[in-house]
């Protein structure tokens, strides 16, 4: 008897509970070679002084962003859905 094929992917994506979760503030840098994306994600962190002195602000990198093209035309998708979701339809307010 012959295999059958799975139904499909499943709808659960393993490590998900685990996974970093990534904020950044700016991209410092970007790029592309032999097929591989490159962004450099950044955010400004803010340092404690003396009492009552204003804090010191700094820019850290918090990540290195690779992957093959494909992956950065999903994440393009992806950021063309979330703007799409901050214009609200015609008489209602946005999220």
């Amino acid at each position: 008897m012959p295999d059958t094929p799975d139904a499909g992917p499943s709808s659960l994506v393993g490590g998900g509970i685990a996974a970093p979760v990534v904020y950044f503030e700016t991209v410092s840098a970007f790029g592309v070679g032999a097929g591989i994306g490159r962004m450099t994600l950044e955010m400004e962190i803010y340092e404690p002084t003396e009492p009552g002195a204003p804090s010191r602000t700094r820019r850290r990198v918090v990540a290195h962003l690779r992957g093959p093209l494909p992956a950065f035309d999903a994440l393009r998708s992806a950021i063309n859905q979330i703007e799409a979701m901050l214009t609200p339809p015609a008489g209602e307010r946005p999220n």
